[in-house]
């Protein structure tokens, strides 16, 4: 886990509540992008309040419509009991006016399998401010990853062995498919698995090209490569339409990470059929291979009209995550 840095004095600590009871211990409930925040309904309804929503309230990347970061649940500390205790993800709030600084600490597991708990101490609500905008950031990320792992989790356990393994002949990636996906499309460059419903479909496609002089893992040459191999193998419903990246009303946001011990570059973004109306967020992982002289592309991307598509698309980028190059 990235180290979390404090802009202001106070004591860093990550605690892990790992016991000879563990297996014994109930397992974390709640949805996807769901955190518990427990404090008093004043600090709720004042600054410390409109200062988690703030930042988590704050409107995430590459989905078509505005949606949260996280959606936020409010308890005071009567009601910290229970099922409450067992939410996947907990922010509690505790003002101490006896503690000399302020102070933020991670726990995991500490009342049920996989949750993530986060006590924030402060000596008074102004500190606690500080403390919680200091580390916008690494909160966001801690819960994201947090939510991502337990997908992955259950991907270990649950996934189409059957099309995972085609994808390893062909392409030499090992990835873990969702159990409910099928292989749509199975040709020498480009793969589509998909899982389709009456009212949306989630996609993940796996394409590669050749490596030449121009091939990087900058953000607008892999946007020109996507749009090369889509409009090649995704073409729409109206004659001449073609799926494409949207870049003039939201241009994709890029990050360069080590995955898998390799350098990965990432664009979070929406697609859209050029010639028609059809769009949403799509997700990618793209790495140089340089043993296969190629360069390859794991996207998942999401179909789904008029409504919300943040946790699909998470839970796209959940199978990405899993993705390897076969050695």
């Amino acid at each position: 886990m990235k180290r979390l840095f404090y802009l202001i004095s106070m004591i860093i600590l990550l605690a892990s509540c790992n016991n000879s009871g563990y297996k014994n211990t109930p397992v974390a409930h709640g949805n996807p992008g769901d955190i518990v925040v427990v404090m008093n309904n004043d600090s709720w309804n004042s600054e410390p309040g409109d200062t988690l929503r703030a930042v988590f309230h704050d409107y995430c990347y590459g989905v078509p419509m505005e949606e949260h970061w996280f959606d936020l649940h409010q308890i005071p500390k009567e009601k910290f009991i229970d099922q409450n205790r067992l939410h996947r993800n907990i922010i509690f709030q505790e003002i101490n006016p006896e503690v000399a600084e302020a102070s933020l600490t991670i726990y995991k597991d500490r009342y049920a399998q996989k949750q993530v708990f986060v006590n924030v101490v402060a000596p008074n609500q102004a500190e606690y401010v500080k403390i919680v905008s200091k580390n916008r950031n690494n909160l966001i990320k801690l819960f994201l990853d947090a939510d991502r792992d337990r997908w992955v989790e259950q991907l270990q356990k649950h996934s189409n062995k059957t099309v995972s393994d085609k994808l390893a002949q062909k392409y030499f990636i090992s990835i873990k498919i969702p159990a409910n996906y099928y292989l749509e499309e199975y040709r020498d460059t480009f793969a589509w698995v998909s899982h389709d419903t009456r009212s949306y479909n989630m996609n993940i496609l796996v394409y590669s090209w050749q490596l030449s002089d121009t091939s990087s893992l900058d953000r607008d040459y892999l946007i020109s490569m996507r749009n090369l191999v889509l409009k090649d193998n995704i073409p729409g419903e109206r004659q001449g339409s073609y799926m494409t990246t949207e870049t003039v009303y939201d241009y994709p946001y890029y990050e360069l990470i080590n995955h898998k011990s390799q350098p990965t570059a990432i664009l979070r973004g929406l697609w859209k059929v050029k010639g028609d109306f059809m769009g949403g967020p799509f997700v990618s992982y793209t790495k140089i291979d340089k043993p296969r002289n190629r360069m390859l592309t794991i996207e998942g991307f999401v179909y789904y009209p008029n409504e919300e598509v943040r946790d699909k698309i998470r839970q796209l980028e959940g199978v990405l995550y899993t993705t390897d190059l076969i050695k």
